[in-house]
C-alpha cells in the first residue's frame, strides 16, 4: 500500500535571478538591491492547473457511450482486472483486481500502445519494433489470432465506435492506417507529418485526430470524406511577453517585461476525444530563444533567460466553426503529462505526468465549468505512460517499476500497487539511467527541476528545435543509436567523452549535479537507445544514392565507418570556430539539419540553401539524384 500524497499550490515571487546556473548567481549578483526570496521548486512556479482562456466545452451532457478504445494507451479495463502491454519486456499481460498477472503473452520488445474491444474480447496491441498489429483473443488466457503487417514504426491506434476499423499511426513511414478488423486488410492510408503518436477517434465516429512530437499542432482528419483529408491546428504556437518574471525593465542590462519571445509546442504523444467535440492533447511549450533586443544574456542557460523555458500544458481543440478552429490551454503542474484517461460517464479526465508521477483529476471535462478536481501522486519512481479511468478509479500502468496502480481519484483510500507483472530486459543500470533521463522536478538536473532530459529528447530524440546555449543557438541532436562511440560530444566537440559532456548540460541546466554512479547510470541508458527504425525506399533508388554518397561525392570521408561520422571537427566559417562531425545514424529523424538547424529538410541540406557550406560540391545535382540521396539517407 502506498499512500496517497496531495499536492496543494504554492504562490511564489520568482527571484530576480531565477533559473540562472550557481556560476551565473555569482557572476550577476549585486548587493544592496531588494531581492526576493526563490522557492526552488518548479512546482510552485508551475500552476496546478490553469485555463489562459474561456472554456470551450458545452452546457449539456457529455457523450456518455463512448469507449475506451477510441484512443489507445498502454493499459485498458477488463471485467475484475486490466489488460496491459509493457514495452521494456514487450509482454502483453493480464491482471486481476489486485493487479496480479493472471496471463501474459510475448508480443515484442518496444511495443506502444493497446485498444480493447469489450464486444469481441479482442485486443489489437502495436508492435513498434515488428511493423505489426498483434490480435489476441482474451479469457483466462491470451492468444495471438492475428498478426497484420504495417508501415515501419506503429504506434498509435484507435478502434472506431463500431469496432470494424483500427486506426494505426506508423512513426518512421508517416502514415495513418485504417485496417478493417473483420478482414485484416487496409481499407486505406494517407500519409502524416513527422514523428506522429497517438490517435483518437471521435464519438460519432467521423473526425480523428493525430499528436505529433515536433510539429507544434494535432491534425484533424476527416473520416467521413472521401480521401480522409487532414487540417493541422496549431497548440500553443505565440508571441508571448517575455517570461523573464520578476524582472523589472528599468534594471540595467536586463531584458523588459514587454519584449516578445517566441515559444513551441512539442511532446504531443497523447490525444483523447472528450465529448462535446471536444479532444484533449498534453504537451510541452518550450521558449528555446528567450532573449531579444539589447540585454545582458544569461549565458549559462538553456534558451539564454533567467525562467524555466519550458512549462506543461493540456490542450482542449475545439470542433471547427466554419474556418474558425478554436483551442484555449490549461499550464498544468504535471511533468510530461503524457497519458490521458476519460470516464465518459461522469465525464472526468485524468491527465498522468510521466516525468512526476502524479496525476490531475479534472471534472466536466467536456464542460463550460471544467475544474479541477484532485491532484495526487504514486510514489515509488512510477513512471505512468498509460491510465484507463472508470467508477471513480484510475488504473494506471506503472512503466518503470512494471506494476499497475490502482487510485482512488477522490483520494480517500491509498494506492494499490500490484505486484511486479514483468521482469525488465534492461541492465539495472540502464534502468537506474532511465528513471533519471525521464525524471523531472529534478534540481541536480536542472534549475528548480524544471526540465528533464526528456524536455528536450522526447523519446530519446529531438524536440526539432534550436536552443539558444552559451550565446549561440544550437539545435537539439537526436540521442537514439548515435551516443555509443560518436566522441566527442557537443556541436563544438568540446566534450571528449560522455560523463563531460552530461556534467557540462547540467551545469547549463542549472543543476547541482548527479553522482558519479548516477551519471554512471544516465549514460548507460543513453548509449542503450536503439537506433529509430527507417522508413522503407525503393531499393534501387538507395543503391543509387549509395553510389553517389560514397563515389562522386566523397560524403563518406567524414561520414563513413559504423558510426557514420570522422569523430572530427571542421571548420565551416560559422558560428563556430569547428563543427563536430554528427553521425547520421537515425538521420530521417533528426530534423532540422546542422548544428544551428538552419536546413529544414534534407532536400534544403542538398541544395546547398542553409547556413552550412562546402561539405561537398552539390551544385550540379540535378532533382533525380537529391532524391536518391534522400532516399540513402532516410535508410541510415
Amino acid at each position: 500500500m502506498t499512500r496517497v500524497r496531495h499536492r496543494r499550490h504554492r504562490h511564489v515571487i520568482a527571484a530576480v535571478l531565477g533559473a540562472s546556473t550557481c556560476a551565473s548567481v555569482l557572476a550577476l549578483a549585486k548587493p544592496a538591491r531588494a531581492r526576493m526570496v526563490l522557492d526552488e521548486d518548479f512546482r510552485t512556479v508551475q500552476p496546478t492547473f490553469e485555463l489562459t482562456g474561456p472554456a470551450l466545452g458545452g452546457h449539456g451532457n457529455p457523450t456518455t457511450d463512448a469507449p475506451a478504445s477510441l484512443a489507445g494507451s498502454t493499459i485498458a479495463l477488463l471485467d475484475g482486472g486490466a489488460l496491459a502491454i509493457d514495452g521494456d519486456s514487450g509482454q502483453l499481460v493480464r491482471t486481476d483486481d489486485a493487479g496480479k498477472v493472471v496471463a501474459r503473452l510475448d508480443v515484442g520488445r518496444g511495443a506502444a500502445q493497446l485498444v480493447y474491444d469489450a464486444g469481441t474480447r479482442r485486443a489489437y496491441v502495436a508492435d513498434r519494433l515488428g511493423d505489426r498489429v498483434v490480435v489476441v483473443a482474451v479469457s483466462d488466457k491470451l492468444v495471438e489470432q492475428a498478426a497484420w503487417t504495417t508501415p515501419v514504426e506503429p504506434w498509435g491506434l484507435a478502434l472506431a465506435p463500431d469496432g470494424k476499423t483500427l486506426l494505426v499511426t506508423t512513426i518512421a513511414d508517416r502514415m495513418l492506417v485504417a485496417i478493417d478488423t473483420a478482414a485484416g486488410k487496409t481499407r486505406w492510408d494517407r500519409p502524416l507529418s513527422r514523428e506522429p503518436r497517438g490517435v483518437a477517434i471521435a464519438p460519432d465516429g467521423d473526425t480523428a485526430m493525430v499528436a505529433y512530437l515536433t510539429t507544434g499542432t494535432v491534425e484533424r482528419v476527416d473520416l467521413a470524406a472521401a480521401g480522409h483529408g487532414g487540417t493541422h491546428v496549431s497548440l500553443g504556437a505565440e508571441i508571448a511577453p517575455s517570461r523573464q518574471s520578476g524582472v523589472a525593465p528599468a534594471v540595467t542590462g536586463f531584458i523588459a517585461d514587454s519584449t516578445p519571445t517566441r515559444s513551441f509546442a512539442r511532446a504531443a504523444f497523447a490525444v483523447r476525444y472528450v465529448g462535446n467535440g471536444l479532444a484533449v492533447v498534453g504537451h510541452q511549450q518550450s521558449t528555446p530563444v528567450q532573449i531579444a533586443g539589447n540585454f545582458r544574456e544569461n549565458a549559462g542557460s538553456y534558451g539564454g533567460g533567467f525562467d524555466p523555458p519550458v512549462e506543461h500544458r493540456i490542450a482542449f481543440v475545439g470542433a471547427p466553426e466554419g474556418s474558425a478552429q478554436p483551442t484555449v490551454e490549461a499550464r498544468v503542474i504535471l511533468h510530461q503529462p503524457d497519458a490521458l484517461g476519460w470516464d465518459p460517464a461522469t465525464d472526468t479526465l485524468v491527465a498522468v505526468g510521466y516525468g512526476s508521477d502524479d496525476l490531475l483529476v479534472i471534472k466536466d471535462a467536456s464542460q463550460a465549468t471544467v475544474a479541477l478536481a484532485n491532484h495526487l501522486s504514486i510514489t515509488g519512481g512510477c513512471g505512468p505512460d498509460g491510465v484507463a479511468v472508470a467508477d471513480g478509479t484510475a488504473w494506471v500502468w506503472c512503466s518503470l517499476t512494471r506494476r499497475v496502480a490502482k487510485v482512488d481519484l477522490t483520494g480517500a483510500t491509498a494506492v494499490v500497487l500490484g505486484p511486479e507483472a514483468t521482469k525488465s530486459k534492461r541492465s539495472a543500470l540502464e534502468q537506474r539511467g532511465l528513471a533519471l533521463f525521464r525524471g523531472g522536478n529534478d534540481g541536480r538536473v536542472s534549475s528548480r527541476g524544471a526540465m528533464a532530459c526528456t524536455s528536450c529528447h522526447p523519446d530519446g530524440r529531438t524536440d526539432g528545435l534550436s536552443w539558444r546555449i552559451e550565446s549561440h543557438e544550437l539545435q537539439t541532436p537526436l540521442l537514439a543509436g548515435r551516443v555509443a562511440g560518436t566522441h566527442p560530444y557537443k556541436w563544438d566537440g568540446g566534450d571528449k567523452d560522455l560523463t563531460q559532456s552530461l556534467t557540462s548540460t547540467m551545469r547549463r541546466l542549472g543543476g547541482s549535479g548527479l553522482s558519479e554512479d548516477e551519471v554512471r547510470a544516465l549514460s548507460a541508458y543513453l548509449e542503450s537507445i536503439p537506433a529509430p527504425p527507417t522508413p522503407r525506399r525503393d531499393a534501387k533508388q538507395v543503391a543509387r544514392g549509395q553510389k553517389l554518397f560514397e563515389g562522386a561525392l566523397g560524403c563518406d570521408t567524414c561520414h563513413g565507418g559504423k558510426r557514420m561520422t570522422d569523430r572530427e571537427g571542421h571548420d565551416f566559417h560559422t558560428n563556430l570556430a569547428k563543427v563536430d562531425t554528427p553521425s547520421l545514424i537515425g538521420v530521417a529523424a533528426s530534423a532540422p539539419y546542422y548544428h544551428d538547424g538552419s536546413a529544414a529538410t534534407l532536400d534544403a541540406l542538398l541544395r546547398d540553401t542553409a547556413t552550412v557550406h562546402g561539405m561537398a560540391d552539390v551544385g550540379d545535382l540535378t532533382d533525380a539524384q537529391i532524391a536518391d540521396l534522400v532516399a540513402y539517407l532516410e535508410t541510415r
